[in-house]
């Protein structure tokens, strides 16, 4: 899919940075499904030239992050990158969740529960903060995992703009800001990084936030 989505984007911005050649295919449902790259169904999918396919977006996101240098050696800080990219997985299930609701108002009632002071999006969002907190981030290093930048910093960037860009109905494009000072601390760092920037001016569509 042409979508700025945070799952397929962190790779796609990954291979970007370290300038990795590769091939940004973006289909429609019947060209994703017709494709035989969806090996449970799902997207996204990365095909890999003379090896296969992969799809999940861990696995994904580990072998781009090995390929571009943006995954630590280091066993624990591995772990601690894959960790935030399962939290942000959850975040976005449950988002997917409330597509199941057709009706408008209920399904915004349902997401600011999840972003109320008690609901589950905002614990998921305090235990990425948390990870933060452990890895010592600060403004100069704001960072997940170590002291460079990772993969699960891009997937962090993106899903952080993804629920703070006004295009999910139910909650604030200020929710993240004003909850969750340094996941936002490490949105503004990365975002102004010279490749990001170069990349939203290649993909100026995906960025726009809704007003």
């Amino acid at each position: 899919l042409d979508h700025h989505y945070w799952r397929a984007e962190c790779a796609r911005v990954a291979l970007f940075m370290a300038n990795v050649p590769f091939e940004d295919a973006r289909m429609d449902y019947n060209g994703m499904y017709s494709s035989g790259a969806l090996t449970f169904g799902t997207f996204p999918a990365l095909v890999v030239a003379g090896k296969g396919v992969l799809n999940q977006t861990q696995a994904i996101a580990r072998y781009v992050g090995h390929l571009t240098k943006m995954y630590p050696e280091d066993p624990f800080l591995a772990a601690k990158c894959d960790e935030a990219i399962d939290g942000l997985t959850d975040v976005s299930d449950l988002v997917t969740d409330t597509m199941q609701e057709r009706d408008p108002k209920r399904k915004i009632a349902w997401r600011q529960a999840l972003v109320s002071h008690d609901g589950r999006m905002t614990m998921l969002l305090n235990g990425l903060e948390t990870l933060l907190e452990q890895n010592g981030a600060t403004e100069m290093m704001p960072f997940v995992a170590g002291k460079s930048l990772t993969v699960a910093d891009l997937a962090i960037w993106r899903a952080v703009g993804w629920l703070s860009s006004g295009v999910i109905d139910g909650i604030p494009s200020t929710y993240v800001q004003q909850q969750f000072p340094k996941l936002w601390a490490l949105h503004c760092a990365v975002d102004q990084l010279p490749k990001l920037a170069e990349w939203k001016a290649k993909n100026p569509h995906h960025y726009a936030r809704k007003r």
